[in-house]
């Protein structure tokens, strides 16, 4: 909830009254200007797209989720068109990485977060692994639920030489 929206308070005012509250321990705060009543609520993939926006989940947390990534990892991946950043918010790190504009594509709504297909995690984390951001570890990988014909598909999108003779070499 905006509790901007809800009280007359101005904002210098309502920014003491939050910090008091969070120093009182009623108020959790997360990061400057974001305090939660219990932050064992918050769904932190929700969370990570809505706070660095435009964003989907992706890499390692995509394929975590899609199982196809057989660890899950300590932090949560992000693909965005804005600039790489990384978070630490209570105990999280949500790791964001630029992509190209042309390339943000390849993700649906979940359960409130954007969460990137099976097949477009796959090549988001060769991507950035090309480039020298990310490691691609397909021994950690179960590639047999990937959908080969969407697999291609987006693989054309990319129009990287380069990937298309690392997804050969995968023999998918």
């Amino acid at each position: 909830m905006d509790v901007k929206k809800i009280t007359s308070l101005t904002d210098d005012s309502l920014s003491v009254a939050m910090s008091r509250l969070a120093r009182s321990g009623e108020l959790v705060r997360i990061t400057k200007g974001i305090y939660s009543v219990d932050s064992s609520q918050i769904d932190w993939e929700n969370f990570a797209c809505e706070i660095y926006s435009p964003s989907y989940i992706s890499f390692e947390s995509a394929l975590a989720i899609h199982n196809i990534l057989s660890q899950r990892p300590a932090h949560i991946t992000m693909a965005t068109s804005n600039r790489s950043k990384q978070l630490t918010m209570e105990g999280r790190n949500i790791i964001y990485h630029h992509i190209k504009r042309d390339l943000f594509w390849g993700y649906k709504l979940v359960d409130g977060a954007l969460l990137a297909d099976e097949e477009k995690s796959l090549l988001d984390l060769l991507y950035l692994s090309m480039h020298g951001y990310a490691k691609f570890d397909s021994e950690e990988m179960n590639l047999k639920l990937l959908n080969k014909t969407r697999l291609n598909k987006y693989l054309k999108e990319f129009d990287i030489p380069q990937m298309n003779k690392a997804i050969d070499k995968l023999r998918i």
